[in-house]
């Protein structure tokens, strides 16, 4: 039986470098030359000073010259290594000088600096590149995402960082599955998708697109807020239609309570004794039933005359401390400190008290309402905690005159969110997750601490 033996590897000597090959065979071949030289002088008729003068002289040149070759060839190439080095470190800024045009050496320096060039050319236009696409996203009126192949954030814009309530330097890195976009992503380009971003929800249309940049593919992802852009449209519809109900309203409801309180103050005078009582009660009806529709369509009116915010550095503890003094029930104010935002004083308290009279309502007397807000760098969002018995099942909280409440007027919550989103904020309502009830969430954008 035989017994096969395993090869052992052989160990591979280390190759010589080029500039000790040259200083080698230059060595060698300078020696032999001496050899072939010191003979011909030992046989020639020279003096023995002359040659014992002669031959040294002759190894002094035959030994430095290998020495200055291999100086030579490794000046020249510590000089292209520095370069190369610096090319691959990204320093397109040296360069190699040619002395003599004319030699090798100098063609292979035109080489690499031609390669300098170009990289550096290349590390300029992928700069641009990268410069123009951060002006592009950042005047995209949308929020904009820009994903790599392996679902990386690779840029976002400003409106992509708000709805997240994060810096960019906080966003980028991530990945789609920290970001929680997976199933927002994962529907075609064009598709109108209901989604909560971590500070606004809603229904989004949802874009998609593919490019190349630097030779690597990256998805472009734009989300368009449609809820805000219909809310809009509502509320300028509902304006109109209230602007010209008021006016025919008013206008005949001001004849009739004019005429009737003038034939009741004739009737009053005269006392004519031919009107009855019921033609009494009659024209006492109409003035009453003429003065409550007046009131009742101004009321609906101030929907469509809501000015424009007045923003002023106001406290938002000190409005939450007046509110809930101007109402009757009981508050649990979370928050101590003072917290100074940009707002409409006067509008904002306005919210509040529609919002926490709601809270109340909904509420029983041993349960006090919760208000807390929380500061973030893109703004604040305040919190209106009840105890009640959760939303209703409605999609018609927000449309004016619908109310769910026996003596209700329907235009509380619609005048909340007008003001909210007259301030660049939002309002919206959710089911409480820790218990029964409802929160009240008011988004308010750009809020500086004082």
């Amino acid at each position: 039986m035989g017994i096969s033996r395993s090869a052992t590897p052989k160990t591979k000597r280390p190759s010589r470098s080029l500039e000790s090959a040259v200083f080698y065979w230059a060595l060698f071949t300078h020696a032999a030359f001496l050899a072939c030289i010191g003979a011909l002088l030992w046989h020639s008729d020279l003096s023995f000073l002359a040659v014992a003068t002669l031959l040294p002289l002759l190894v002094m040149v035959g030994v430095s010259v290998p020495f200055y070759l291999r100086g030579l060839l490794r000046r020249h190439f510590f000089s292209l290594a520095n370069v190369l080095e610096s090319l691959r470190n990204g320093d397109f800024s040296m360069r190699v000088s040619a002395n003599n045009p004319a030699s090798a050496w100098s063609e292979v320096y035109r080489e690499i600096n031609g390669l300098a060039d170009s990289l550096q050319q290349s590390r300029l236009t992928d700069l641009e590149a990268d410069i123009l696409l951060d002006k592009l996203l950042a005047e995209f009126d949308v929020p904009a995402l820009v994903f790599d192949r392996n679902q990386i954030l690779k840029n976002i814009n400003q409106k992509g960082c708000e709805l997240f309530a994060k810096s960019k330097e906080a966003l980028l890195g991530l990945q789609v599955e920290q970001l929680h976009l997976g199933q927002l992503l994962a529907h075609d380009s064009g598709e109108v998708i209901e989604h909560w971003f971590p500070e606004r929800g809603g229904r989004w249309e949802l874009r998609k697109n593919f490019f190349i940049q630097q030779g690597q593919r990256f998805m472009l992802v734009l989300v368009n807020d449609l809820s805000r852009a219909l809310r809009e449209e509502e509320r300028i519809a509902w304006q109109r239609l209230i602007r010209v109900l008021g006016h025919e309203l008013n206008n005949s409801l001001a004849s009739l309570t004019s005429v009737s309180e003038t034939l009741l103050t004739h009737l009053e005078n005269e006392k004519n004794e031919k009107w009855h009582e019921s033609q009494m009660r009659g024209l006492s009806l109409i003035h009453q039933r003429s003065n409550s529709l007046l009131r009742f369509t101004e009321s609906y009116t101030q929907l469509a005359k809501l000015p424009a915010p007045k923003k002023q550095p106001s406290d938002l503890s000190k409005l939450v401390q007046t509110a809930t003094e101007m109402l009757p029930g009981q508050f649990e104010v979370r928050n101590t400190q003072s917290l100074m935002i940009d707002a409409d004083p006067d509008q904002l308290q306005l919210l509040m008290i529609n919002l926490l009279k709601n809270a109340v309502e909904a509420s029983s007397e041993s349960s006090p309402v919760e208000i807390g807000w929380n500061q973030f760098r893109q703004g604040v969002r305040l919190q209106i905690k009840d105890h009640g018995v959760g939303l209703p099942v409605s999609d018609n909280l927000f449309v004016p005159f619908y109310t769910t409440k026996e003596n209700g007027s329907g235009i509380g919550l619609f005048l909340c969110r007008q003001i909210a989103e007259s301030h660049g904020g939002t309002l919206k309502l959710v089911d409480r997750t820790d218990k029964q009830g409802c929160i009240a969430e008011v988004w308010l954008p750009s809020s500086t601490t004082s």
